[in-house]
């Protein structure tokens, strides 16, 4: 296209515009006649122009705040976190100190006695069961033979001593022997761990008389014979009666008062109020 011929195209729209400008300004019902339809043809690009441009100012406007988000949420994350460490030692001091009331309780009821409170720290590797190890030893009056108990009942004895800590044998150990007697008849014998896997966990009662009167629900004390155990400890409950096979003898099966799998907290009975030392 040569340059006159452009320059008379943009001439000619020129006098057009003008034209069409004088026409509506002097009659306004020849403008207001094609308002309408400009508008109604225009308003859709309109509508998608002013979205898009909306849209694509938001985006960039929420960028800042996703990074602002995301500080926001490891800050929470980690609140909760220690939220959650705050309240795990908070139940761990709740039932510690729950433990500690209870035997603050049991030193309290047994005023004849002179109590030792240990920690229980550990369980022998070899016999995981039935020996355990307590955070009190020599250097706290602690010695070989000395009843071991807690609020429920008798848990067994020391085995060995070092300074500041001690082995206990429980009562559920085969090599263990309590005097004992029946709570309600004072029927005696002696209470030993069972060897009878079935029954692994509970104490066999022997030598009760084949007249001793027993009954399931039955409890069963120390008797203080022997001089190791002191008299009067729960040592636990009948849950089975039989006669021995040559009718002279009755054995029961108890299911021990203390929860020895669960020891937290004992107390050690280093000796009894007013006895002879």
């Amino acid at each position: 296209m040569s340059s006159n011929r452009r320059w008379l195209i943009w001439i000619l729209a020129l006098i057009m515009l003008v034209t069409i400008i004088s026409i509506t300004l002097q009659k306004n019902d020849v403008f207001r006649a094609i308002e309408n339809p400009i508008l109604t043809f225009l308003s859709p690009i309109q509508k998608a122009l002013s979205t898009a441009g909306f849209s694509i100012k938001e985006k960039i406007e929420f960028i800042p705040q996703i990074f602002q988000l995301k500080e926001e949420n490891e800050a929470l994350k980690k609140q909760v976190a220690e939220l959650q460490r705050y309240k795990q030692n908070l139940l761990e001091y709740q039932r510690e100190n729950e433990d500690l009331r209870k035997l603050l309780g049991l030193k309290e009821k047994n005023l004849q006695f002179d109590l030792e409170t240990a920690e229980v720290i550990g369980r022998d590797s070899d016999d995981w069961f039935n020996i355990i190890l307590i955070d009190k030893g020599k250097n706290q009056g602690i010695e070989k033979d000395m009843a071991v108990i807690t609020n429920d009942g008798l848990v067994g004895c020391i085995i060995s001593a070092t300074a500041n800590t001690s082995k206990v044998m429980l009562i559920t150990d085969e090599r263990s022997a309590v005097s004992a007697m029946l709570q309600r008849t004072r029927d005696n014998g002696i209470v030993r761990g069972s060897i009878n896997e079935v029954q692994k966990g509970y104490l066999e009662m022997d030598f009760l008389s084949k007249d001793a009167n027993i009954a399931k629900g039955d409890i069963v004390i120390s008797s203080g014979l022997g001089g190791i155990i002191p008299k009067g400890i729960v040592v636990g409950e009948i849950v089975e009666a039989q006669k021995e096979s040559h009718q002279l003898t009755q054995y029961a099966i108890i299911k021990p008062a203390a929860d020895l799998l669960k020891l937290e907290w004992v107390f050690v009975v280093k000796s009894e109020k007013g006895a002879a030392q």
